[in-house]
């Protein structure tokens, strides 16, 4: 049996427009950019093991095996690696994948006898919905600034020991599934379910309210309601709201965190947790668009959408790892698999 391969320092290198399409491979590991020099042997070695096992247990249906390995592989190759930055698209889609057959399995174990286990610490960010100004029409549902709030949030609530922030997937998928989508889930009544049937002890939702202003963008209005339920108890833990300009949401998405905090009475907050995603409006606005685009499959757009945000802010963390997540192309599962095992060969 073979060892587990140590872990692996990562590297950020850039990456030219003209790299070899030939590098998205595993056979040329071992000069893994134009010109550039070899990657050392035990390096190059311990990525291919990695990436066989991955094939081998996605060959073999053990989906959540090959997400686990092809995570480790990303987390070990360097950056700029083409083969690492097609995986994490991969990774994207075999997650989708992974959280549909999740519901499925879900939405059957209800029907079982007995209570469903929960953990007060785990948390599921429920989907938040847009709330239309006073007498207006709701948005259209491509009106997505909720997403954006959404992932600081559950990025922001993951940084703190000891919680356990559900994927984004599961609880995307899991609502839909429901036929909850576009409800406001911020009444105990409606979140129990979602959130006993993805095991979490903790269900966050909310709404989101933006109004453009007059003086362009950034001067609008923005309103963030939360609410923090107790699922084992199906009551509601207690309620939060912010509301300022379009261009303090940093500023007020960081309330919104804390006040959850508050309700689940955890003192102990790293600094992580008060770190600024973005300062710029321009680049949320994108990021959000971006997500958009994203959960509705148009994917070059999204990149597109998420590479705008970082030209606003290059340094807006969240932006990038969205665009290095978001795949370049559809692809079903055995297209996955059989891409997998010719680059394995």
């Amino acid at each position: 049996m073979t060892a587990p391969a140590p872990p692996l320092p990562r590297r950020r290198l850039a990456l030219g427009l003209g790299a070899s399409a030939a590098l998205a491979g595993c056979a040329p590991l071992r000069r893994w950019w134009d010109g550039g020099p070899p990657l050392p042997a035990a390096e190059a070695d311990a990525l291919r093991e990695l990436e066989r096992r991955a094939t081998r247990a996605l060959l073999a249906g053990e989906l959540d095996g090959a997400v686990a390995t092809w995570e480790r592989y990303v987390q070990q190759a360097p950056a700029a690696l083409p083969r690492a930055r097609q995986l994490r698209g991969h990774l994207t889609l075999l997650r989708r994948e992974a959280a549909r057959r999740f519901v499925q399995q879900a939405t059957r174990a209800e029907a079982a006898p007995g209570p469903l286990r929960s953990d007060r610490r785990h948390v599921a960010v429920l989907p938040f919905v847009n709330e239309p100004p006073t007498g207006a029409a709701p948005p259209p549902p491509t009106a997505g600034f909720h997403r954006a709030v959404v992932a600081m949030i559950a990025v922001d609530l993951a940084r703190v020991p000891g919680l356990v922030v559900l994927e984004r997937e599961k609880t995307e998928l899991l609502v839909q599934e429901l036929q909850l989508a576009g409800t406001a889930l911020v009444d105990p009544a409606t979140a129990s379910r979602p959130g006993r049937l993805l095991r979490a002890g903790t269900v966050v939702g909310g709404s989101v309210l933006n109004v453009p202003g007059p003086a362009g963008p950034g001067s609008g209005r923005y309103r963030i309601a939360s609410a923090v339920g107790d699922v084992a108890r199906a009551r509601l833990l207690g309620q939060a709201e912010v509301e300022g300009l379009q261009s303090e949401f940093f500023v007020l998405q960081k309330r919104i965190v804390h006040g959850i905090l508050d309700l689940l009475d955890v003192r102990d907050r790293p600094a992580a947790v008060d770190r600024v995603h973005t300062r710029s409006w321009e680049a949320y606005a994108r990021f959000a668009r971006g997500l958009q685009l994203l959960a509705e499959n148009r994917f070059a757009e999204a990149r597109e959408a998420f590479g705008a945000a970082l030209g606003f802010d290059p340094g807006f963390a969240l932006a990038e790892a969205a665009r290095d997540d978001t795949p370049e192309r559809p692809a079903t599962l055995p297209e996955i698999a059989a891409e997998a095992e010719r680059a394995t060969r």
